[in-house]
């Protein structure tokens, strides 16, 4: 996509693969508070979080999101697959390296890709 607004500094990461632990609506608050911690964001909102498995909807799953002050985070899972995506969108610098070593670390996770989306000049 062409980059509108080039001297406006954004970053934005996707992950997704399978992970191997119990996932619970208070893993999901504990991940995205120790995440922010990890790539040095500052919390602006507690974690949002949110799951169908409380309705009758045919989706079973945990998600949750926390807003930054330098924008935020977002992650969804499937409970029968065992699988996650990761959304994160930051107007500060991280480094990815950090980023995916704690994912794959606190997830346990067998597969992980994941994608740096770019901007056109």
């Amino acid at each position: 996509m062409k980059n509108l607004a080039p001297h406006i500094f954004r970053r934005r990461v996707f992950i997704e693969g399978f992970y191997t632990i119990e996932i619970s609506k208070k893993f999901i608050e504990e991940l995205l508070y120790q995440l922010s911690k990890t790539l040095e964001m500052n919390p602006l909102t507690e974690p949002i979080l949110f799951s169908p498995d409380e309705s009758n909807y045919p989706y079973h799953g945990i998600g949750g999101y926390m807003a930054w002050v330098e924008s935020g985070v977002s992650i969804y899972t499937w409970k029968e697959y065992n699988f996650f995506t990761i959304d994160i969108y930051s107007c500060k610098d991280f480094k990815i390296n950090s980023l995916i070593d704690f994912v794959r670390n606190k997830l346990k996770c067998t597969k992980l890709v994941y994608e740096e989306y770019k901007y056109s000049v």
